[in-house]
């Protein structure tokens, strides 16, 4: 039984499925003229995305307050289409940067601002996840009826490269992952110290996606999962060049988390740390 508890837009329904869990659910009309209780026919769901987790629920609500929810619903989509039809694993803090990555360019296409990438093409290393990017290309233009360029595949084939692996176990043998948390965000902070950046309320979304990639990048240590794929080497230098600041910010982070926690990060942790700290501070 699917009983509605939030109507979205005509086509899309927050619903109850019993068990208090939730679900987002997707199809034409399913929303039109229905109310809270009202019960929705599962011959009308088209997408479903459950929500039975409390990460599920608060990560859907955050990206709602600034994310309109059709662009919510087609970046969920284009991650569950990479989980099924290319059984291609993602660590879930993708559901929040890749959400927000497709909803800023978004904008820009609609003020006629956007530019390509400027990040080499690396498409020969990485068939597979641009083969999932060219297809989030045509579902993005299929379902926002917008035109995305083709060029826009290479930053979201970029996002599938960052976020690629699977949640698993921590090693009890390790440090206590909360302690190594506590230590890694104590790094942060103080390198955003020494620069004056703190969270406000201009740069608070990037903020608290920065640190949900910090979350993230404490699991790929504590279980030896980090991306131990070659990046171009084109992609550090041309960052360095674009983003001084934040290459120099980012750098310091990560040369301070290895010699503090005596643990090697790859040169890839510090091409997403410039990625994440130049949205921070805005570095043009």
């Amino acid at each position: 039984m699917l009983v509605v508890n939030r109507v979205y837009n005509n086509n899309t329904v927050l619903v109850d499925i019993g068990n208090r869990d939730q679900a987002i659910i997707q199809g034409k009309g399913v929303g039109f003229q229905k109310r809270h209780g009202d019960d929705v026919s599962p011959k009308q769901v088209e997408r479903i995305f459950y929500l039975n987790t409390d990460e599920a629920k608060e990560r859907f609500s955050t990206l709602l307050k600034d994310v309109p929810i059709d662009i919510t619903m087609t970046s969920f989509a284009i991650i569950e289409m990479a989980k099924k039809t290319f059984n291609y694993p993602v660590l879930d803090y993708i559901y929040v940067t890749l959400t927000d990555h497709i909803s800023q360019t978004y904008k820009h296409i609609m003020t006629g601002k956007y530019q390509k990438s400027s990040a080499p093409d690396i498409r020969d290393k990485y068939p597979v996840e641009y083969e999932i990017a060219d297809k989030a290309v045509e579902m993005l233009n299929q379902d926002l009826n917008i035109r995305f360029p083709k060029d826009a595949a290479q930053p979201i084939a970029l996002h599938f490269i960052n976020a690629h692996g699977s949640e698993a176990s921590v090693d009890t043998n390790k440090m206590d992952q909360a302690d190594f948390g506590n230590n890694v965000n104590k790094i942060v902070q103080s390198v955003f110290g020494e620069y004056g950046i703190t969270r406000n309320i201009t740069n608070q979304n990037y903020f608290d996606r920065l640190m949900i990639h910090l979350q993230y990048l404490v699991a790929r240590i504590q279980t030896d999962e980090q991306d131990k794929r070659i990046l171009n080497q084109n992609i550090e230098s041309d960052f360095q060049k674009l983003y001084p600041k934040s290459y120099k910010i980012s750098n310091e982070i990560c040369r301070k988390i290895e010699n503090d926690l005596n643990i090697t990060l790859n040169d890839n942790e510090l091409v997403y740390f410039v990625i994440h700290v130049q949205r921070l501070i805005q570095e043009k």
